[in-house]
């Protein structure tokens, strides 16, 4: 007999259960998106709202089963720690002056990012590739300078 934690581990491995994430952060773009329409936001706006709230919920449940499966582990690991902060954003009170805040909640169209495997690499060298982008952009600089200073003088 299998522990609850390797149950939930072999879930949260399963290739279904990505693509379940990524069918629903999907689904929750185009929510959030109908939103932003007021005649959809008007005829629809309770139905939106239940449905992004039950998308947060998977979202939260997903997170939380993730932290019983990796525990101290899963802080290690730079793209869930992403994962929590974007999806913690969503639950942050939407009063007063943290109005402002929910419309942050479509940052969690950026869990993609994290989840899709070919998205983390393209994110990855970009990242690596900012030092050398500094460089080129000091020389373009540098030869852009000198060639103003040249056409002055000219």
């Amino acid at each position: 007999m299998t522990s609850p934690r390797a149950r939930a581990q072999s879930l949260l491995e399963h290739p279904r259960f990505d693509q379940a994430i990524v069918v629903l952060i999907i689904a929750n773009a185009a929510v959030l998106g109908l939103e932003t329409s007021s005649a959809m936001a008007t005829r629809f706006g309770d139905v939106l709202r239940v449905i992004d709230r039950a998308m947060l919920g998977v979202f939260v449940a997903e997170l939380l089963l993730r932290c019983f499966v990796y525990r101290s582990q899963f802080f290690r690991d730079p793209w869930r720690v992403f994962d929590l902060v974007v999806v913690g954003i969503a639950l942050v009170p939407a009063s007063g002056a943290f109005s402002v805040v929910r419309t942050l909640r479509v940052l969690r169209v950026l869990r993609l990012v994290s989840i899709v495997p070919s998205m983390r690499r393209v994110v990855s060298a970009l990242l690596a590739a900012l030092p050398g982008m500094a460089s080129i952009i000091g020389l373009m600089s540098v030869i852009l300078y000198v060639s103003a200073v040249m056409a002055t003088k000219l």
